[in-house]
C-alpha cells in the first residue's frame, strides 16, 4: 500500500513537472504570394520530434517545451523549407514562399555532383521514396517502369538458382537484367552470349549487377541513371550501355535517429500452365493416334473410369502442379536504420529477407548490414567510409526439377500408390516416364545448399587546400566468396504396382556429391583534384583524377560418386575411382589504369557548356591496343532566362540541351584473348591408357580491342506553372561499333575461330517524360506517364551477315532479336488441299499447318524462312499515380510493352510433344468433324508423327504485349498528435501489392507470363500481397 501511495506521489509530480513545462505556440501557414491558407505544412521542433500539421485553414498549434530557445522547421511540397525563430512569441503567422520547381535539386554525375538546372547531359533521377516500402527482391526489378530508356527484363526465376558448373546462383534467378537504349548483344550461332549491362557505381565503386541486386533499397539516398555519352564518356571504359549511379544514405546533424520498415506477406504464381485433367487427356491422345493411322490407347471403359475416380492406382486424374508447386510462398522483410552524429556522422542498417521458393523445401535468407560514417577532422580535411555487408543463403531440403520434366508428367500417372509405393503405372500399365515423378525427386531426390557472402568496403578523404579547391582520395576493397553444395541421392527402383517387382531401369545410382568454390576480390585508388570559382555572371569548374582498379576471379570445383549412403556430405566419404571424379579450376585476372577530366563553364545560368574526356588502358587487350579514348561534349540553352521570356509567367524553366561522345566497352573480351593459350586435358588412349597433353584450342587476336559506342543527343527539360508540370524529352541516335564477333574460319584452321570486332548496331529513340502535381486542400496527387521507342538494326556483320542462331537471325539492317521462320497461313482444311499445296514433307495433310511458299518453287525448305516477329521490348511505357488526403496515401505503378513476340514451342504449347500433356488450346483444334482452316490448333498428333508441325514457324509464336500493375500500394500515415502520445517520431502502416493485374494481348494460349523468356518451360512470374510497417522512433 505505502509503494502504491509512493508511485501515485511520483505520477503526480512528474505531471505537473511537465504540466509546467508547456508552452504552446499558434498560428498559421499562409502563400506569400497571396495570402491564402495552406493546408498540411509540416511544423517540427528542431532538436525534436515533436510537429503538427497545418489544418484545412492552415491553423496550427505546437507544444514547444521550455521557455528556452526554439527554432521551427517549416515543410510543404512545392514551397522552400524554412526555419522560424519563436523567441518569446505565442502567436506567429508563417509565410511561404514557392520554391524554385526543384531546379535547384542536387544530382549526382560521374565524380561529382551539380545542379538540376545545369545539367547538360540526359541524365535521369530516382528517389529512394520511388523504390522502398515494395515488395521486391531487387534493386533491378524495383526500377521497373520508373524512367523511360531503362528496360529491366524481369525473367521468371526460383530463388537462387544455383548451377554447379557455372557458379552462378542468386543472380540468375529471380533479379531481372537492364538494358538502357536499347539492345547491342549479338550473339552467333556457336559463340556465348556476352552480358551487356549498364555500369553500376555505388558511392563511387564500381559494382556487379549482383551486388547492386542485394543493396537494401532502404539503404539508397538517390539513383541517377546516366544516359547518353555526354554524361557518361567521364567513365568510358564500362560506359557504352550506360551509367547507374547509387548514393547511399548518410548520417545527418542532430540526434540519433533510429527507423524500422518491415513487411510479410506471400508470393503466388502470376499464371500457372493449365494442363486438362486424364478424361480429356485420354480422349484426346486417342484422337491423335487415330489420325496417325495408329490403334488408340484407352478404351471408353478406362476413360469412365478416370472420370469416375473408382481406381485411383490404375486410373488416377493427377495434378502435377499442385501437388509440385506450393499454392503461395512467404516472403517478408525487415531493416532497422540508425543515424545521427555530430562531429561523427553515421549512418547504420541492419536487414533480414526471407523468401520462400514455390518448390516445397526451399527458400533464402539473405542477412545485409551497412555502416557509413562521416567526420570532420578540421575545417579543411574531411574523412569518410562506406562499408557494407550481405550473405545469402539458399538451401533446398530435397532433390530439384526442371519445369520441363513437370510438364511431361501426364494427369495418368498416380503420385504414389494405395499401398505406399511410387507411381509406375499410366492408365493401368507401366510407364518409363514415372522416373520424373516431381514429388519423389522433391523428398527423395537429395539436397542442395549455397552460401554467398559479400564485402565492399572503401575509405574517403576531401582537403579543401583553399577555397574552390579540393582534393579526394578513395581506396576501396570489393570481396565476393561463396560456397555451394549439390548432393544427389541414389534411389531405389520403382516397385512396379502390377508385378510388385522393382524395375531396375528407373533406379537412381550411383549417388553423388558436386561441391564449388567462388571468389573474386577488387580493389580501387582512385584520386581527384577539383576547382570551381564564380567571377560575377561566370562559372567554372574542372576536374581532373586517376584511377587504378584491379579484379581476380578463382573457382574450384570438386566431385565425387558413389558414396557408403544417402547421408554423407563430405567430397572425401566418396569412392576414388578416377571414372566418378572430377576436378576443375580456374583463374581470371584483368586491370585498369585510367585518366579521367571535365571541364564545366556557365554564363549567368543561362548558357552552359561541359565537356569530359577520359584515357584507358585495360590489361584484357594487347600492348597496341590497350589504350583508348573517349571525348564527351554537351551544351545546354536555358531559354526561359532570356529576357525575351520573362513575361512568359507560366514557364518556370526551358532548357535545352545536345551532347555528344563516345564510350567504350571491355567486357566484350576475355582476359588473354590476344595471347595464345594453352589447354592441358586427357585426350589420347594409348595401350589401354588415357594419357594427357597439351595444346592449343583456340586461335588468337593480337589486334583484338574496345568496343566503341558513339552517341548523339538533342534533349528539352520544361518546368510550368510553378512546378506543377514537368516534361522531359530526349532523341538520340546510338552507333556501336567493333562488337567482337567469332566469325566462322576454314576448317584447315584446326582451332576454334578467335573473337574480332567485326560488329555493328544502330539504336536511335524517342523518349518522353511527362509529370503533374497538385492539390485541392488536404487533398494531394500527382500523375505521370513516360515512354521510350526504340529503333534498332544491325549494320555490320563482316562475313556473318545472315547468321542463323537457332530461330534467331543476325541480318545488317534488320533488328536485334529477329525469329526467323517459316511463315503460316493457318492450317490446310482438307487432305486433298494439302496434297495440292507445296508441303514441308510429305507427312502435311488436312489441319497441318500451311507454309508460305515465299519464293515460289512450289516447295517448302528452308529458303522460305522468313523474319516474322521479334522478342525485344522497343516500345516501353509507364504510369504512375499518387493520392493522399490528411493521413492516407495511395500509389500506383504500371508498366506495358507492345509491339514484341514470345515463342513457346515444345512442352510449352504443344500437346503430346515428348509425352507431355495437354491443354485448353488443344480443344480449339482442327477436327474432321470441324475442319476450320483459322483453328487455334492443328490437328492433334503426338510428336513422333507431328515433325511436320513442330518446325520453327511463326504460329508458335505469341503475342508478348501487356499492361501490368507494377506495384499498388495503401498506406496511412498517424498524425503528430497520436504519434507524440505513442512517444514515436512517425507511424505509418500499409498495404502493398507486386503485379497484382496483368492485361495480356494474346488471347490464344492463356496460361504463360507475358514476361517470361523464349523457352519450352520456365519457373512462373510471381505477384506478392505484403502487410508493411513503417516506425521512427
Amino acid at each position: 500500500m505505502i509503494r502504491l501511495h509512493l508511485l501515485l506521489l511520483f505520477v503526480f509530480l512528474t505531471c505537473g513537472y511537465a504540466q509546467a513545462q508547456v508552452r504552446n505556440i499558434s498560428g498559421k501557414t499562409l502563400d506569400k504570394a497571396d495570402n491564402s491558407p495552406l493546408p498540411g505544412v509540416s511544423i517540427m521542433l528542431k532538436g525534436s520530434k515533436k510537429g503538427v500539421q497545418s489544418d484545412s485553414k492552415g491553423n496550427f498549434t505546437l507544444d514547444i517545451g521550455s521557455a528556452g530557445p526554439a527554432t521551427l522547421i517549416v515543410n510543404y511540397v512545392g514551397y522552400s523549407t524554412q526555419q522560424v525563430e519563436v523567441g518569446s512569441k505565442t502567436q506567429l503567422d508563417i509565410y511561404l514562399v514557392q520554391s524554385d520547381n526543384g531546379l535547384n535539386e542536387v544530382v549526382v554525375v560521374g565524380y561529382g555532383t551539380q545542379k538540376k538546372v545545369n545539367l547538360t547531359g540526359s541524365v535521369a533521377s530516382i528517389s529512394s521514396a520511388q523504390i522502398t516500402n515494395r515488395p521486391v527482391t531487387s534493386m533491378q526489378n524495383a526500377l521497373q517502369g520508373i524512367t523511360p530508356g531503362l528496360t529491366v527484363k524481369s525473367r521468371t526465376g526460383d530463388v537462387g538458382s544455383f548451377n554447379s558448373t557455372t557458379g552462378e546462383g542468386g543472380a540468375g534467378g529471380d533479379i531481372g537484367s537492364l538494358s538502357l537504349r536499347g539492345s547491342n548483344q549479338i550473339t552467333l550461332a556457336g559463340q556465348t552470349a556476352v552480358s551487356k549491362e549498364p555500369l553500376i557505381v555505388v558511392d563511387g565503386i564500381p559494382a556487379s549487377p549482383a551486388d547492386f541486386a542485394r543493396i537494401n533499397p532502404n539503404d539508397v539516398e538517390s539513383i541517377s541513371v546516366l544516359k547518353d555519352a555526354a554524361s557518361a564518356s567521364i567513365y568510358g571504359n564500362r560506359a557504352a550501355n550506360g551509367v547507374i549511379l547509387v548514393t547511399t544514405k548518410k548520417g545527418k546533424d542532430g540526434k540519433m535517429n533510429i527507423e524500422y520498415n518491415g513487411y510479410y506477406g506471400k508470393q503466388s504464381p502470376t499464371n500457372i500452365p493449365k494442363y486438362l485433367g486424364s478424361p480429356e487427356y485420354a480422349r484426346l491422345l486417342n484422337e491423335a493416334l487415330t489420325n496417325a493411322g495408329r490403334p488408340v490407347r484407352f478404351t471408353d471403359e478406362e476413360i469412365r473410369k478416370f472420370d469416375t475416380g473408382e481406381d485411383p492406382d490404375r486410373y488416377p486424374n493427377t495434378d502435377w502442379y499442385k501437388a509440385s508447386l506450393l499454392k503461395n510462398a512467404p516472403l517478408q522483410d525487415h531493416q532497422i536504420s540508425v543515424s545521427g552524429g555530430d562531429k561523427i556522422k553515421f549512418y547504420s542498417g541492419f536487414g533480414y529477407m526471407n523468401q520462400e521458393s514455390l518448390k516445397k523445401g526451399k527458400d533464402m535468407d539473405r542477412y545485409s548490414f551497412r555502416l557509413n560514417t562521416n567526420a570532420a577532422v578540421n575545417k579543411r580535411l574531411n574523412l569518410s567510409t562506406t562499408s557494407s555487408f550481405t550473405q545469402e543463403m539458399y538451401q533446398m531440403n530435397g532433390g530439384d526439377y526442371s519445369f520441363t520434366t513437370l510438364n511431361r508428367n501426364v494427369p495418368t500417372i498416380p503420385i504414389r500408390h494405395t499401398d505406399g509405393t511410387w507411381g509406375s503405372l499410366s492408365g493401368g500399365v507401366f510407364d518409363p516416364l514415372v522416373t520424373g515423378n516431381t514429388v519423389r525427386t522433391l523428398e527423395e531426390g537429395g539436397r542442395s545448399s549455397s552460401k554467398e557472402q559479400r564485402i565492399n568496403t572503401a575509405v574517403n578523404a576531401d582537403l579543401t587546400l583553399t577555397e574552390g579547391l579540393i582534393l579526394r582520395g578513395t581506396a576501396s576493397y570489393n570481396a565476393y566468396n561463396k560456397t555451394g553444395s549439390v548432393f544427389t541421392n541414389e534411389l531405389a527402383p520403382i516397385i512396379n504396382f502390377l508385378t510388385k517387382q522393382p524395375v531396375a531401369s528407373t533406379a537412381v545410382t550411383p549417388n553423388a556429391l558436386d561441391e564449388r568454390w567462388d571468389r573474386n576480390n577488387r580493389m580501387l585508388l582512385q584520386g581527384t583534384a577539383e576547382y570551381e570559382k564564380t567571377i560575377g555572371k561566370h562559372y567554372g569548374k574542372i576536374l581532373g583524377g586517376t584511377s587504378y582498379e584491379a579484379f581476380q576471379s578463382r573457382f574450384i570445383r570438386a566431385g565425387r560418386k558413389d558414396f557408403p549412403n544417402n547421408d554423407l556430405g563430405v567430397i572425401d566419404a566418396g569412392a576414388n575411382n578416377p571414372n566418378f571424379n572430377t576436378n576443375e579450376g580456374n583463374l581470371g585476372e584483368w586491370a585498369i589504369q585510367s585518366f579521367f577530366g571535365r571541364m564545366n563553364y556557365s554564363y549567368n545560368d543561362r548558357y552552359l557548356l561541359e565537356a569530359n574526356i577520359r584515357f584507358d588502358k585495360s590489361s584484357r587487350f594487347g600492348p597496341a591496343n590497350r589504350l583508348a579514348v573517349f571525348p564527351g561534349f554537351s551544351a545546354g540553352w536555358r531559354i526561359s532566362q532570356e529576357e525575351f521570356m520573362k513575361q512568359i509567367k507560366w514557364i518556370d524553366d526551358l532548357k535545352l540541351r545536345a551532347s555528344w561522345g563516345k564510350l567504350g566497352n571491355q567486357d566484350n573480351v576475355g582476359n588473354y584473348d590476344y595471347l595464345d593459350l594453352l589447354v592441358s586435358k586427357f585426350a589420347y588412349s594409348f595401350a589401354d591408357q588415357t594419357q594427357n597433353g597439351v595444346w592449343q584450342e583456340k586461335g588468337s587476336n593480337s589486334k583484338v580491342s574496345w568496343e566503341k559506342t558513339t552517341v548523339s543527343n538533342l534533349g528539352m527539360d520544361l518546368t510550368m506553372f510553378n512546378g506543377k508540370v514537368n516534361l522531359t524529352a530526349d532523341y538520340y541516335l546510338r552507333n556501336t561499333n567493333d562488337i567482337l564477333l567469332s566469325l566462322q574460319s576454314a576448317l584447315e584452321y584446326g582451332l576454334d575461330a578467335p573473337a574480332q570486332n567485326a560488329g555493328s548496331v544502330q539504336n536511335k529513340g524517342l523518349e518522353l517524360q511527362l509529370g503533374y502535381k497538385n492539390n485541392i486542400g488536404d487533398f494531394t496527387y500527382g500523375i505521370g506517364a513516360n515512354m521510350s521507342k526504340v529503333w534498332n538494326k544491325i549494320t555490320s556483320l563482316s562475313s556473318a551477315d545472315g547468321n542463323i542462331n537457332d530461330k534467331y537471325i543476325f541480318k545488317v539492317g534488320e533488328p536485334l532479336g529477329s525469329f526467323y521462320m517459316y511463315k503460316s497461313q493457318g492450317l490446310f482444311a482438307s487432305d486433298a488441299e494439302a496434297a495440292a499445296s507445296p508441303k514441308i514433307n510429305s507427312a502435311s495433310k488436312g489441319g497441318d499447318i500451311k507454309f508460305a511458299d515465299l519464293n515460289g518453287d512450289n516447295k517448302i525448305d528452308a529458303n522460305d524462312r522468313t523474319i516474322v516477329g521479334n522478342d525485344q521490348p522497343f516500345f516501353t511505357y509507364g504510369f504512375n499515380l499518387n493520392m493522399g488526403y490528411k493521413g492516407f496515401d495511395l500509389s500506383m505503378l504500371a508498366q506495358g510493352v507492345t509491339n514484341v513476340k514470345v515463342y513457346l514451342g515444345e512442352e510449352a504449347s504443344m500437346a503430346f510433344f515428348n509425352g507431355s500433356g495437354v491443354k485448353p488450346i488443344h480443344e480449339q483444334r482442327w477436327t474432321i468433324a470441324n475442319p476450320d482452316p483459322n483453328a487455334a490448333y492443328p490437328r492433334l498428333l503426338k510428336s513422333e508423327n507431328n515433325t511436320q508441325n513442330t518446325v520453327y514457324s511463326d504460329f508458335w509464336l505469341f503475342n508478348a504485349a501487356y499492361l501490368r500493375i507494377k506495384s499498388l500500394s495503401l498506406g496511412y500515415t498517424f498524425s503528430a498528435p497520436v504519434i507524440s502520445k505513442m512517444h514515436l517520431g512517425g507511424l505509418r502502416v500499409y498495404l502493398s501489392a507486386t503485379n497484382p493485374f496483368t492485361i495480356r494481348a494474346d488471347k490464344r494460349l492463356k496460361d504463360f507470363d507475358p514476361e517470361v523468356p523464349s523457352a519450352r518451360s520456365s519457373y512462373p512470374g510471381l505477384k506478392s500481397y505484403v502487410m508493411g510497417l513503417s516506425v521512427r522512433f
